[in-house]
């Protein structure tokens, strides 16, 4: 892929003109948004640019930016709080799944056989 953006700093200039102009008309920032800003065919172009040691922590800071903002429009009773979920588990990841660990896994048995162990002994 041709790079489109020179340096870090061409991309980090770019970034700020975005939300710039996001935070002037009063919009939300996204992925998809920034991506077409910046004159990318789609955001998988754009998120690859994380694989760029050079581009990679520009990318991570636009990518926290724009979760931190998804998250405090949860509270912003002005935004539809299902479609800011909706963007979160879509586009960073969040899930409603709580997953236990192996170790998490491993005490909840322990903790069982020992239920199931004084339970037999009351018998």
């Amino acid at each position: 892929m041709k790079k489109k953006y020179r340096t870090h700093k061409d991309l980090e200039k770019m970034a700020e003109n975005y939300f710039a102009e996001q935070e002037e008309l009063n919009k939300p920032c996204s992925i998809a948004g920034i991506s077409y800003f910046m004159g990318f065919a789609d955001k998988s172009e754009f998120l690859e640019l994380e694989k760029d040691e050079e581009f990679a922590p520009v990318i991570n800071r636009i990518k926290l930016k724009i979760e931190s903002q998804a998250i405090e429009m949860l509270t912003d009773k002005s935004y539809a709080t299902t479609g800011v979920i909706f963007n979160l588990k879509c586009s960073f990841g969040y899930s409603d799944k709580i997953t236990a660990g192996k170790d998490d896994m491993a005490e909840l048995m322990q903790n069982a056989k020992k239920f199931i162990d004084e339970a037999e002994t009351n018998e």
